[in-house]
């Protein structure tokens, strides 16, 4: 297999990193940009959309000296300029949240941050919660909400509900000790939680629900589990609409698996995206294909004509598009000798491997999210530091991946 590889470097000096938060993008720059946001502390970026205006609208971490982290939402025009208002900041009281995942609320109404708060319950243990925070176009905060048990609760990703103005949220409960899938509803105005999905598993020790898919007729939710009887981790898909009752599919093969994104592919077909350990020991990429007919899923068959993967180097992916051609782009982290870089990796209609690329310098970066842009390219959020310090980062490329 022939790979082409391109590198950018991001130039990550943090005295730079200031000044490019500060520099507004021109319209000439408006279809390719680097642009970065925080305070150069150890902010961590969510979820990246599209809006109808051609704009953005991302969420995420922010950690401020002697304020701890904060849930951070940024609303930018379509050159990656901060709109006036932002960013703006959510917490609980004293104690720190952060946003994993972001929904824009069809009705147009603004936006729901869902994550985690961290709290104290003595002894120095931390408890962590659900933190979810509905809020309008501009910011404003119309409510926020904190819910939680004895042990660990935190929102992954998040949709709309189907048949009410509620939402659902897909993450992990920690039970007894033992991380498992959570899923579970909660009302508009976040007054209530509904009955979350009841999937029995046993053996969970490291499981999650990771990604949420809303296809207008029932869920899909992608999660890592763990099969009983079987070591390791496995994906699962859940397929079940608001009855919350689930039929499922375990993909993977015999080394442990973990999931992390579903897209349409074409009519009842689904791309699911997933990350396994090879023989080498390192983390390569995976992607299966699946049907659903129904609540019914039938197929699961990995799609690429090569592993994912890279020799001495782990390639950890977070999530995929698929453009109007028919080309999949896929984001995520590379990691190799010390330090690791964005990942862009693209592959041919006909699910050949195409060009990979890599947007880094010395340091650490992680790819969050892909999104395609209105007017074409691609639009990536990533997470841009070193040991010490990080930024959240929007790429503007064009098709290609260009600069």
């Amino acid at each position: 297999m022939i790979m082409r590889y391109i590198q950018y470097i991001l130039t990550l000096l943090l005295a730079l990193l200031l000044f490019s938060c500060k520099q507004e993008v021109s319209p000439v720059q408006a279809e390719r940009f680097i642009k970065f946001y925080g305070d150069a502390m150890m902010d961590v970026a969510g979820d990246v959309e599209v809006l109808g205006d051609g704009g953005y609208v991302f969420c995420g971490t922010d950690s401020v000296s002697g304020e701890g982290k904060r849930a951070v939402l940024i609303v930018t025009d379509e050159y990656g300029n901060m709109k006036p208002g932002f960013p703006q900041y959510y917490s609980d009281g004293n104690n720190p949240s952060g946003a994993n995942a972001l929904v824009v609320k069809s009705d147009g109404d603004g936006f729901l941050l869902a994550g985690f708060v961290e709290r104290s319950i003595g002894g120095g243990s931390i408890q962590k919660d659900l933190f979810l925070v509905s809020t309008s176009g501009t910011g404003k905060e119309l409510w926020k909400r904190r819910y939680g048990s004895t042990e660990d609760e935190s929102v992954l990703h998040a949709t709309e509900m189907i048949s009410s103005d509620g939402f659902l949220l897909a993450g992990y409960q920690v039970k007894e000790g033992r991380k498992d899938i959570m899923v579970m509803g909660v009302e508009a105005n976040g007054d209530s939680l509904s009955l979350g999905l009841n999937y029995n598993n046993p053996n969970a020790d490291n499981a999650a629900a990771t990604y949420i898919c809303n296809t207008g007729e029932q869920y899909l939710c992608v999660c890592t589990y763990d099969q009983t009887g079987v070591d390791g981790t496995k994906i699962l898909v859940l397929n079940f609409d608001d009855g919350l009752s689930p039929t499922a599919k375990i993909l993977g093969g015999q080394t442990d698996e973990l999931g992390r994104c579903i897209i349409r592919d074409e009519a009842d077909r689904y791309l699911v995206l997933g990350n396994r350990m090879n023989l080498s020991g390192h983390t390569e990429s995976v992607v299966y294909s699946i049907n659903i007919d129904g609540l019914l899923i039938t197929g699961g068959s990995l799609v690429t004509d090569h592993p994912i993967s890279e020799i001495n180097a782990d390639l950890v992916a977070k999530r995929f598009i698929k453009s109007s051609e028919g080309r999949i782009a896929m984001v995520g982290t590379r990691s190799a000798e010390g330090g690791s870089d964005i990942f862009l990796q693209f592959i041919a209609p006909d699910f050949r491997l195409a060009d990979r690329i890599l947007f880094g310098a010395s340091g650490a970066q992680s790819g969050a999210d892909i999104e395609l842009p209105a007017d074409g390219g691609l639009l990536i959020l990533g997470t841009n530091g070193t040991k010490k310090s990080s930024m959240i980062s929007l790429i503007r490329t064009g098709d290609n991946g260009e600069l």
